[in-house]
């Protein structure tokens, strides 16, 4: 695998116990008892104890980077096994439209399916830009032109990936989620839409499913797909 030449963050460190993680640094904490097998829906719905949710893509981010630089930590290993097997949701959705891809975390349910309106999140969209990509102010809404690389590539490619970013929510989690594909053999792998020709609605989320040993981040999968796992999480207060 071709390693990045990005520069090492400081692994994150786990405190409170086997079934949950305190990423500290994130503000962050997460219980490490999977929820699943569910569809998106369901995820959405599910009790995952009181205060906690299903995390957003951004959020999942730190914690598949977390549990693989603490690989040896208890609860690291139920999120690491959970990669392996199956596939993790994180609660976003994309929107593939003739002029680029919009993410939205948590976005709005409608009729038991995702309900994204191009022309709002449009309207919702700021200055900022990262590699191509324009964010929302409050960041929870991305948008990118179709200049994204799908399937096998580079450590750095992926760093740089305007799909990437956009999906997980900025360069700086693009970085981690680099350094968290290079434990596994295999360059990562972007699934993804390219061009569709009408709007097409997807859910974000991760894996390592396949036996090829690599880190997939998915753009790809349908809403009704009805194996999808997560972790819960709240803010640390």
């Amino acid at each position: 695998m071709e390693h990045s030449n990005l520069s090492h963050k400081r692994s994150r460190i786990f405190e409170g116990g086997n079934d949950a993680v305190n990423l500290n640094d994130v503000g962050l904490i997460y219980k490490t008892q999977r929820i699943g097998p569910m569809t998106f829906r369901n995820l959405r719905n599910a009790d995952y104890g009181t205060g906690f949710r299903m995390p957003t893509m951004p959020e999942l981010v730190s914690l598949v980077y977390a549990s693989l630089e603490n690989r040896n930590y208890g609860g690291a290993k139920e999120v690491i096994k959970t990669l392996k097997n199956h596939w993790i949701a994180g609660n976003t959705g994309i929107l593939y439209t003739p002029e680029g891809m919009y993410v939205q975390d948590n976005p709005n349910m409608e009729d038991g399916g995702i309900s994204m309106n191009q022309k709002v999140l449009e309207g919702k969209l700021g200055r900022h830009q990262e590699k191509g990509v324009l964010f929302s102010n409050d960041r929870s809404i991305r948008f990118t032109p179709y200049n994204y690389k799908t399937e096998s590539q580079s450590s750095l490619e992926f760093s740089q990936n305007s799909g990437i970013i956009a999906l997980i929510g900025g360069e700086e989690n693009a970085e981690k989620l680099t350094k968290a594909s290079e434990h596994y053999c295999s360059n990562p792998y972007f699934l993804a839409l390219d061009k569709p020709t009408s709007p097409e609605v997807r859910v974000g989320g991760f894996g390592t499913y396949f036996v090829d040993n690599r880190l997939y981040a998915d753009a790809y999968v349908d809403v009704g797909f009805g194996d999808w796992y997560s972790f819960g999480v709240k803010k640390i207060t």
